[in-house]
């Protein structure tokens, strides 16, 4: 007799259904509590005993668009330096104190903000207070460590950027995209800055932008609150404010025609990126663009994959899309050619895919995929307490206040489908349009 599972099936099917509501209800903003030191640290905390572990993430608001020519970079080699010692935890005692207590670590510099990422058993939350403290106001900056560093740096420079070729073609892209605001150049820095950074400077930026005042705190997990704030107080009350950081005050001018970027360099297959002008996370402009990014880029069924990877057969791989930034970027459509791909071919069929967007937007069964896949993205990083900590932390950075997490899903809820022509319209333009490509040396485009 054949069995018939399918009523097995409805529990797993309704759990699918209802699992957005219930990641939702267990994160809700009236669980989030919030305090501020004297010094101006804030801190958010958020107990969720699901397991016994705390992620403890520290958002400090600086990235490469606080940078200037000849600091650049140095936002991510501070990142380096703050697992390299302090007067109290010398070099590499941070990431085996936190391996003995059963914990592990990260961090990361965006071109708005730097994060260092902490988990570890509950036990472990005085230890990994003290120690995040310490090197909040404690970097030794040892010369020699600093040297090291300094090498490590330009290594990891060659071989990301100047020994990738797709790396360094978005690199002049953005370079000629973006000619005023510090968006201009990378988080990597520039090469000759990296060999000419000099310790007074990068000491006076570390006590300028990793400060207390310019830091946010953010706590979830299995603790209970009061004591986790009575331990926050305790080692985190004693630094001092760093002074004021200087606003990024830079607006990017408009764009006034089409630019164009071409390298010759050894290469096995060419390069290509184009890269239009895009708003910024808070602008109203950026949820519209992002549904159409997810038509047009975002996996194998969407326009430019079909069109040139699987009808045409001029590319490998298609990708790209919006950043979320604090002021405006770019909206980047890069493609990985085939070898001996005819590049002028490639760019007319983006033209086109770009043109019938402007014409008549996306189809509804296009547009509530690309509502669909942002709603998943969401809720699942809303699965575990890193996930949590991060989106809380980046909202308060990016959006200007963790509260607005929790209005994302509308804001993309009232994106109307009709309205998408005339977005595509405002922004994929030649005016707003810079054409980046790499031909292999000796090659043809």
């Amino acid at each position: 007799m054949k069995h018939n599972n399918r009523s097995g099936l409805w529990p797993i099917l309704l759990l699918l259904v209802l699992l957005p509501s219930l990641l939702v209800a267990s994160f809700r903003k009236e669980d989030i509590k919030v305090h501020q030191l004297d010094n101006g640290l804030k801190i958010l905390l958020l107990e969720d005993h699901t397991i016994p572990n705390v992620a403890l993430y520290t958002f400090f608001r600086v990235g490469s668009r606080n940078e200037r020519p000849g600091l650049t970079g140095v936002s991510h080699f501070i990142e380096h330096m703050m697992f390299n010692g302090t007067e109290k935890f010398g070099p590499g005692e941070f990431d085996r104190l936190m391996e003995f207590k059963g914990g592990s670590n990260n961090a990361y510099t965006s071109d708005d903000m730097t994060v260092y990422t902490d988990w570890f058993p509950a036990a472990a939350l005085e230890a990994m207070l003290e120690m995040e403290a310490d090197r909040m106001q404690g970097l030794t900056f040892d010369p020699k460590v600093f040297e090291s560093e300094r090498g490590v740096v330009a290594s990891e420079r060659r071989l990301s950027v100047e020994n990738d070729n797709d790396a360094i073609l978005y690199e002049n892209v953005r370079a000629t995209a973006i000619m005023a605001h510090p968006y201009h150049w990378d988080v990597i820095g520039w090469m000759s800055d990296i060999l000419n950074w000099r310790r007074e400077e990068v000491i006076q930026y570390y006590r300028t932008y990793y400060a207390p005042n310019n830091a946010i705190l953010v706590v979830v997990g299995d603790f209970e609150p009061e004591r986790a704030l009575e331990l926050i107080k305790k080692y985190y009350s004693p630094i001092k404010p760093g002074p004021p950081p200087p606003p990024v005050s830079t607006v990017e001018p408009p764009q006034m025609g089409l630019k164009r970027v071409e390298i010759r360099k050894e290469a096995q297959a060419p390069s290509f990126i184009m890269a239009f002008h895009a708003p910024r996370r808070q602008e109203a402009d950026f949820c519209g663009l992002s549904i159409i990014e997810q038509a047009l880029l975002q996996g194998e069924s969407s326009r430019l994959y079909r069109r040139l990877v699987r009808e045409e057969k001029l590319a490998i791989e298609v990708g790209g899309g919006l950043n979320e930034t604090i002021d405006p970027f770019l909206f980047l459509i890069m493609v990985k050619p085939r070898p001996g791909a005819d590049l002028v071919r490639l760019e007319k069929i983006i033209d086109e895919e770009l043109a019938k967007i402007k014409t008549a937007g996306i189809e509804a069964k296009e547009f509530d995929k690309a509502l669909n896949t942002v709603r998943s993205s969401f809720y699942r990083r809303l699965q575990n307490i890193s996930g949590k900590a991060n989106l809380l932390g980046w909202a308060e950075v990016i959006l200007g206040s963790y509260e607005k997490l929790f209005s994302i899903i509308d804001e993309y809820a009232a994106v109307k489908r009709e309205e998408l022509p005339a977005l595509a319209a405002k922004y994929f333009h030649d005016n707003n349009k810079t054409v980046g490509i790499l031909v292999p040396e000796g090659g043809e485009r």
